[in-house]
């Protein structure tokens, strides 16, 4: 598996609808054009008022990814082994965690 060259494609996370904005979330993971397996892949997370989330664990593809300052990182080979995974949740510190799902914009 592979990314097509020169194609970047973004995979957007939101978390489920709830009434406090700084409870949700969204989460961008981007394969960058030509990476394969052996790349490593950039997560962006940001609250529901569009802030980066300081800290917490985004959990993808069976998978959990540290998030400081609004970035963190996964393996492509760990996003293809865990793809039939489909828990996804945001969890941060002295907050509930917050599940969510693949969204199409």
């Amino acid at each position: 598996m592979k990314t097509p060259e020169g194609k970047t494609i973004t995979l957007t996370f939101v978390s489920h609808q709830l009434k406090d904005s700084k409870m949700r979330w969204a989460v961008n993971v981007t394969f960058a054009g030509g990476l394969g397996p052996d790349g490593m892949l950039p997560v962006a997370a940001e609250d529901g008022e569009g802030s980066p989330v300081e800290d917490g664990v985004f959990e993808l593809a069976g998978c959990r990814i540290r998030i400081k300052k609004g970035a963190g990182e996964m393996s492509y080979a760990d996003f293809i082994r865990g793809k039939h995974e489909t828990a996804i949740w945001l969890k941060r510190p002295g907050m509930e965690p917050v599940p969510g799902a693949l969204t199409f914009a």
